[in-house]
């Protein structure tokens, strides 16, 4: 692991001890994730990802239209390698105890008589299918996002290495007025304030690429009308907000980087900030997107 990686880690590791400390989730989980993220940095880095064609790509002209690059579900993994992690996570899933073990036991049991095929799992969430998801939460009743976790923690590492070799192939000066990604068409699950002049930056939920969104517009429905579209703080979090938009009833977390000194863990900022998950859910505003934990 590269120098870069060991100082990325003890950042992770600092902000998951002030995640505990928040004590909002439980510490089993906090520990899974801790015990995760180095595995998928390194999965990212070994990730053997086979690229489309220019050919099999959206022309310049249809991505200055808002298509995607390449759509979802024939955005490159690694199969393989995304295989072997979800049997590596899935150990530590049963590791955490309680209804996380039985959970574990519930999906082995699955894969070993057929019922459940991980591949056919991880091309549910490439396809956008969320019935076989659905079903598995309903069996899982005791930790019903399991499957979720276990699939979306697997893809990430390559679906990630793939975005970052594809990046660099998108035209310069790509209009940002759709909220969702230009490489794989998905939405965003938290935004970004950066740089002095606060330009704004979706997270995707499905690539993790980072990509600019417009500043005053709902990232999910594209309204850009003022009285549809507000925000509230809270003061536990103050470089944290929460934009709601009442065209289409979403909110979305915007994690203001502007004067901190430190880069952006989207996927730990998200964590961090549950507590204002729930304030919007409690005024009726829903979430759109999975975390990058799939819960």
């Amino acid at each position: 692991m590269t120098t870069l990686d060991q100082g990325t880690l003890s950042r992770m590791a600092k902000r998951l001890e002030e995640i505990r400390k928040e004590e909002l989730l439980p510490d089993e989980l906090i520990n899974l994730v801790e015990r995760v993220i180095p595995i998928q940095l390194a999965a990212r880095d070994a990730a053997q990802i086979t690229l489309p064609e220019q050919a099999q790509c959206a022309t310049a002209e249809a991505m200055f239209a808002g298509s995607p690059m390449v759509l979802r579900e024939a955005f490159p993994y690694d199969e393989a390698q995304a295989v072997g992690l979800f049997s590596q996570f899935l150990e530590l899933l049963s590791s955490i105890g309680g209804d996380a073990t039985q959970a574990a036991a519930t999906v082995r049991a699955a894969m070993d008589s057929g019922e459940l095929d991980p591949k056919q799992a991880l091309r549910a969430l490439a396809q956008g299918d969320d019935a076989l998801f659905a079903r598995w939460r309903a069996k899982l009743s005791g930790t019903p996002r399991a499957l979720d976790f276990l699939v979306v923690s697997s893809l990430w590492p390559s679906l990630n290495a793939a975005a970052k070799a594809l990046a660099p192939r998108l035209p310069e000066n790509l209009p940002h007025d759709c909220g969702h990604c230009p490489l794989c068409g998905s939405l965003p699950y938290v935004t970004l304030l950066r740089e002095k002049e606060g330009a704004r930056f979706g997270v995707c939920s499905f690539c993790g690429h980072e990509h600019r969104v417009r500043r005053i517009a709902c990232p999910y429905c594209d309204e850009a009308a003022q009285d549809k579209l507000k925000l509230f703080r809270v003061k536990e979090f103050p470089n944290a907000r929460v934009d709601v938009c009442s065209t289409c009833n979403m909110y979305v977390k915007t994690l203001d980087f502007r004067e901190m000194d430190i880069p952006p863990m989207p996927a730990l900022d998200d964590m961090a900030t549950l507590a204002l998950d729930v304030l919007a859910q409690q005024q009726g505003y829903k979430r759109p997107t999975l975390s990058a934990w799939g819960f």
